[in-house]
């Protein structure tokens, strides 16, 4: 877990990564708005609880946590879930119908303190009205995201992630050749029905985020992206006539195992 830093106007980072033996490192981002009704989008990684408290609490107090918003339920998003709910009494939980589906299988979560969204509508907290998207592409049939027409910002869950050589915070910082492989890679294994989609059918869905037209588009699993938005949307058309990711095997598993 390293510190968070300011991504734009009030909204931070709180950034964390995983070991990816093969590929490099995925960064594992949550995100905290931290305006008069702060909002926690995503709850980090469950290995790294302390240290991801210790890091939004120096941002916010527990109490004054008003909103935690969880793009989907995999446990690199929802991992500290609990534990911010119960250090946190006053806040609420939005998300996806589908993905609180998902959590009660595991989980008894305090529905009274849920709130459902969907893509397309509002979602006002209090503070400011966001506004709930459905990234072009995703992992679990329960994500959403969300955009603030205010600071620009689209917070875009797994989608337009990448693989690094090292974590790093802006998308400057790394070569155009290490961008370009690790977004291939990452892209194709995560969500690797997009080589069955045609490519009309995600240009769509690409139209509907660049009709936003933000300027910085934060993901899960990425680095700040300022004015950069129409060449990822680009890359991940790309990713679309691409052969379909084929997993490590066995052998392969064996070579990597060490890292591992």
């Amino acid at each position: 877990m390293e510190s968070p830093y300011r991504a734009a106007g009030d909204i931070h980072v709180l950034p964390s990564s995983e070991e990816a033996p093969g590929f490099g490192v995925l960064p594992v981002n949550a995100f905290l708005i931290a305006d008069d009704r702060p909002v926690l989008v995503d709850t980090g990684l469950a290995t790294e609880g302390d240290d991801f408290l210790t890091a939004l609490w120096s941002l916010v107090e527990p109490d004054q946590l008003a909103w935690v918003f969880l793009t989907h339920d995999d446990r690199d998003h929802a991992g500290n879930l609990l534990r911010v709910l119960d250090a946190a009494p006053q806040a609420g939980l939005a998300l996806n119908y589908v993905a609180l589906s998902k959590l009660q299988e595991e989980w008894s979560l305090p529905v009274d303190r849920v709130t459902v969204v969907n893509p397309g509508q509002p979602f006002d907290t209090g503070a400011r009205r966001l506004s709930v998207l459905r990234p072009p592409v995703y992992d679990s049939p329960g994500t959403v995201g969300l955009h603030d027409p205010g600071t620009g910002v689209a917070i875009t869950a797994d989608a337009f992630g990448a693989y690094l050589p090292e974590l790093v915070h802006d998308l400057s910082e790394v070569s155009d050749a290490d961008l370009r492989s690790g977004f291939v890679d990452f892209n194709r294994l995560n969500h690797p029905w997009v080589s069955l989609l045609e490519r009309p059918t995600l240009d769509r869905a690409l139209s509907e985020l660049l009709r936003l037209d933000p300027e910085l588009l934060l993901s899960s699993h990425g680095v700040l992206s300022h004015g950069h938005t129409a060449t990822l949307v680009r890359a991940m058309a790309e990713v679309c006539t691409m052969e379909p990711f084929v997993a490590p095997d066995q052998a392969a598993f064996e070579e990597l195992r060490d890292e591992m």
